[in-house]
């Protein structure tokens, strides 16, 4: 099995730095690293995982990931991407042990608190953070003191927006793997991620990590509180969610199956025991239209 790297170096010495990302997928393993991380999805939807919470991200999202959170996100799950779904995103790593300086200013302690104590990872939707689009266009394209003042400006929109952003706290208070661990789960997040719509039995994804079905059972149980089959039908859920407020597909029966499940009532029961209701309430809440 290839070596994936789990805790992942950003590059650079300076305060902060940036990624604009465009591919049709983001780092693809899940993974974790020291600085803080502000991403905004300018473009796309698909799957996040933090910490081991499940959910979606769509356009004009914001994500405040606290440093060393695992993380991942993975494409739109449909084999017919459209430009419309291509990620286009722009990703913001600050580094809190050089902001110290400044962390010690009165004018920056409000910021230095929310910041460096941020106990979990948040998330601000599209009705807030749209208004933060333009500066995070803008620390793109200015050099200097203009990128900085840039820079300070969208920490400062932030934290007037801290009440607003949706705590994404998994129930793991401290998740820590060592990076041995964190790349086995790093391989069988992805191996699930790219393989959720087949049929993926417990042994086959134990031999990924050459562990026995029950030495894996209790590795996954103990590192994510939940079990294999219960993060796996997660994920379906998940996706089979994206597709039903998409509208790519023609019915509830052919969702399930796009997402892996053979049976129709099975994904039904699965489906309202995760989310609260049932596919068909689901799309009339959701769906306008």
């Amino acid at each position: 099995m290839k070596a994936i790297q789990f805790t992942v170096p950003v590059y650079g010495e300076d305060l902060f730095a940036l990624l604009e990302d465009k591919k049709d997928n983001f780092y693809s393993y899940y993974h974790r690293h020291e600085e803080l991380q502000i991403t905004y999805i300018l473009k796309g939807r698909g799957t996040i995982m933090i910490g081991n919470v499940v959910q979606s991200f769509s356009q004009d999202d914001i994500f405040i990931l606290k440093p060393n959170e695992p993380h991942i996100f993975d494409k739109y799950g449909d084999e017919k991407v459209t430009d419309e779904d291509t990620i286009h995103a722009i990703h913001l790593f600050i580094n809190l042990k050089r902001m110290a300086k400044f962390f010690t200013l009165a004018e920056f302690a409000d910021i230095c608190t929310y910041f460096r104590e941020l106990d979990v990872s948040k998330r601000l939707d599209s009705s807030v953070a749209y208004s933060l689009r333009d500066n995070f266009l803008n620390l793109l394209h200015k050099v200097g003191i203009p990128k900085f003042t840039e820079f300070i400006t969208l920490l400062h929109i932030l934290l007037q927006y801290r009440n607003a952003a949706i705590s994404l706290y998994s129930g793991i208070r401290n998740l820590i793997y060592s990076d041995k661990d964190g790349e086995r789960i790093s391989s069988v997040f992805k191996y699930t991620l790219d393989n959720f719509d087949h049929d993926i039995s417990v042994g086959e994804v134990a031999s990924l990590v050459y562990m026995t079905p029950t030495s894996f059972c209790k590795f996954f149980k103990k590192h994510t509180m939940k079990t294999y089959i219960g993060f796996l039908n997660e994920v379906r859920i998940e996706k089979a969610c994206q597709l039903l407020m998409n509208k790519k597909t023609e019915s509830i029966s052919e969702t399930a199956f796009k997402v892996g499940f053979n049976n129709i009532v099975h994904f039904n029961r699965v489906f309202k025991r995760i989310m609260g209701v049932s596919p068909h309430n689901y799309m009339r809440l959701h769906i306008i239209g």
